[in-house]
């Protein structure tokens, strides 16, 4: 996909109400996290926080209304592929 394309939906979304922003994030950000992009962006995000900033993702997804089985699928995909990443 291109970076034209996906600035134009990232404006399409952003132009959204909050409401129907949420809907989606709902709907579509559990199978987003789920993708390889998604993984190797929570792997990033692994590497850069600290425990007490982790922690608070995880309550932020929580409080989004994502299920504690997406946030946890998550979670292990990324700490999987991190230690993966990380061996000789």
């Amino acid at each position: 996909m291109d970076t034209a394309k996906v600035a134009a939906l990232k404006r399409e979304i952003l132009a959204l109400p909050e409401a129907e922003q949420q809907a989606l994030a709902r709907e579509l950000l559990p199978e987003l996290l789920l993708t390889r992009p998604g993984l190797a962006q929570i792997d990033e995000a692994l590497d850069a926080l600290s425990d007490e900033e982790l922690d608070g993702l995880v309550e932020r997804a929580r409080a989004r209304g994502l299920s504690e089985d997406t946030v946890a699928a998550a979670i292990a995909e990324g700490l999987k592929a991190a230690r993966a990443a990380g061996r000789p």
